[in-house]
């Protein structure tokens, strides 16, 4: 009986030292605005567009005009987010990003640990899966531009090109749709993983409010909004241009 009671006050005492760490660990964090408005968008948009391109062309559950203009939309899209990695927050571009992956080897040894890393933003690892994500979405996105013909639809810049051309990019078009679901699925496991094993919840922010609890902040300086509606307006009028203008009449 004695042993009993002794076992749970100890029990008792770990789980309030435990508490009382993790109210001073939290005391340490700080809220920061990571990923603002245009970024969060433009994320939604790429998840909701590729599936459209799923479900269109792997499973043929929509049609091909389908995975035609929901191509246009994602190459819009990709070009908004990469000029928004050039001209847009600090948080969001591309120069901060790329110098993080110089950390990739310290960082490596901790990312199977459960502890919380309390990153500001991507880590290393989650940056150099985006921007794969992202290279590989752009190189699905133009070489369909320029495929011959596929379920009755040919790319807009198809006649711009010699066949050779045109053929290869549609062997490239097929080929590259294998790592881009492979690193969907990887990018996927990683952000539930870092929410059941390290308490780190990465999908409410950048669904939500694209704020993060942080260690070490850092300058996540913020663009107007005004500014992303410009780099958006100039990425439709290209867009438009090689929809339109592309084919040869």
């Amino acid at each position: 009986m004695k042993t009993t009671q002794r076992r749970k006050q100890r029990q008792a005492a770990r789980q309030q030292i435990g508490a009382e760490v993790r109210k001073e660990q939290v005391a340490h964090l700080h809220r920061q605005q990571v990923w603002d408005l245009p970024t969060r968008a433009s994320h939604w948009a790429i998840i909701i567009l590729f599936l459209v391109q799923i479900l269109s062309s792997q499973f043929s559950l929509l049609t091909s005009s389908w995975h035609l203009w929901a191509g246009y939309l994602l190459l819009m899209v990709l070009l908004f987010r990469f000029g928004w990695g050039l001209v847009g927050s600090q948080s969001a571009r591309f120069a901060p990003m790329i110098g993080d992956l110089r950390q990739l080897p310290a960082y490596l040894p901790i990312l199977f640990s459960t502890r919380p890393t309390r990153w500001p933003g991507h880590n290393p690892v989650g940056t150099l899966s985006s921007l794969l994500l992202l290279f590989l979405l752009l190189v699905s996105s133009v070489s369909g531009l320029f495929i011959e013909s596929w379920a009755e639809v040919r790319g807009p810049l198809a006649e711009r090109v010699g066949r050779g051309t045109s053929l290869f990019m549609g062997d490239l078009h097929g080929l590259v749709r294998w790592p881009l679901y492979l690193l969907v699925v990887i990018h996927i496991l990683a952000v539930l993983s870092y929410l059941v094993f390290k308490r780190e919840d990465r999908i409410t922010p950048i669904f939500a409010h694209g704020r993060i609890l942080v260690r070490q902040p850092r300058d996540t300086t913020l663009q107007s909004n005004w500014r992303a509606a410009l780099v958006l307006m100039a990425c439709i009028a290209l867009v438009l241009a090689i929809v339109f203008l592309g084919p040869i009449a």
